[in-house]
């Protein structure tokens, strides 16, 4: 036992496995979350004919929640504790959206936006660190691909949602707030297989994230790479000659890339050495979008481009997931709560950063500029995560 942590029981393998299953709920809820509002509120806007930058400022509150109140998610763990926090933060969210088919003015919904932010935010997060916190080294890589793939299966599943139940009305809004809460039923079966507590401050984030440089620009990148792929590869297909129809499935096959392959990469990332892994991961990043590129102008293109959009939006994800095992490898527990937090932070500010700067690159060079961004910004993680591996080696 270290000084960095309160005195805890050791866990039973059944607490560990009904844990699991309520932090794997809580995942589920969080990307539906984003997955249903998203979608949602932009088209309720859209539809009263609000300013398309108004609408994006709109749904950018969410990350900004994220970005600003991240940093003091570690603290209030450390003071009220893991569940309650967790709690707090869904039963926060019911009520917000609750609150949005009532006030429904522009400001209100900025506010309530933001506040939605905080809620998927902390239970992100904070049911993040919980599971890298109670998972064995044995199995740790399984069980965070298994997390992530929850977390973007409800990602994917939430337009779909909004396209059954419709725009109209409380509805969809109720139907959220149910989600998030079925979602939190399960929580109390994790009630003895708590995280240890710290038991002082485990730092501020800008620390937390000098000292694992590579793991966090791990969770930029990935962000980066998925935002601009989900905001940009259906534009990129028109104007290269696709069907609008067609579009929208390359999108669908990138997803499916995401959804399959997490559980695969978390095994083979318990199996072998994680920073080659990682390197490997983001090679896909530099690969794949040239890949897609070439393959469009070949006379195979048509049958290529579906296996390598499935395997560059799988792999790529790795590395999210790959990064979130390396957090437990470097931080205690102590300090894991604070840099998930920074890894969650990186992430979203990736998210903010890549349709805007993926857009910009294909202004400058239509349509291709997006596809050479990603892979630009690939590259450069690639060289820094190989530039280390040879550094520490060195040093050896």
């Amino acid at each position: 036992m270290t000084q960095d942590t309160l005195p805890v029981q050791p866990l039973t393998d059944r607490a560990r496995r009904l844990a699991m299953l309520a932090l794997l709920s809580v995942s589920l809820g969080a990307g539906l979350m984003i997955g249903v509002t998203m979608p949602l509120l932009s088209m309720l806007l859209e539809l009263r004919g609000t300013d398309t930058v108004l609408i994006g400022l709109n749904a950018a509150m969410s990350t900004f929640a994220i970005l600003l109140t991240g940093p003091f998610l570690p603290r209030a763990i450390r003071r009220y504790g893991t569940l309650p926090v967790m709690y707090l933060s869904i039963v926060f969210g019911i009520a917000v959206l609750l609150a949005m088919p009532v006030f429904t003015s522009l400001p209100a919904w900025f506010v309530l936006r933001f506040a939605l932010g905080i809620s998927v935010g902390v239970a992100w997060i904070a049911s993040e660190a919980w599971l890298n916190a109670i998972v064995t080294d044995r199995n740790r890589g399984k069980m965070l691909g298994l997390y992530v793939t929850c977390f973007a299966g409800g990602f994917a599943l939430g337009p779909m949602i909004v396209g059954l139940v419709g725009l109209d009305g409380p509805v969809p809004f109720l139907i959220g707030a149910a989600i998030l809460g079925a979602s939190a039923l399960p929580l109390p079966l994790a009630r003895h297989a708590l995280p240890p507590v710290p038991s002082h401050a485990a730092g501020n984030i800008g620390r937390l994230i000098l000292l694992a440089p590579t793991i966090m620009l791990a969770a930029a990148v990935s962000g980066l790479s998925d935002a601009t792929v989900f905001a940009l590869l259906p534009v990129y297909a028109l104007r290269v000659g696709f069907a609008p129809e067609t579009a929208v499935l390359l999108l669908s096959t990138f997803l499916a890339g995401n959804l399959a392959l997490q559980v695969p990469l978390g095994w083979l990332a318990d199996r072998m050495n994680r920073r080659l892994l990682l390197a490997i991961c983001g090679a896909a990043g530099v690969l794949g979008p040239l890949a897609f590129w070439l393959a469009i102008g070949t006379p195979l293109g048509t049958w290529l481009v579906w296996p390598l959009l499935f395997a560059w939006g799988g792999v790529v994800m790795g590395i999210y997931t790959i990064g979130l095992c390396m957090l437990a490898e470097r931080f205690d527990t102590a300090t894991l709560p604070g840099a998930n937090a920074a890894f969650v932070m990186l992430y979203s500010l990736g998210s903010m950063s890549g349709p805007a700067l993926g857009g910009g690159a294909m202004t400058l060079w239509d349509p291709h500029g997006m596809l050479v961004f990603g892979a630009l910004a690939s590259l450069l993680f690639l060289l820094i995560v190989l530039g280390r591996a040879w550094v520490r080696n060195r040093s050896d």
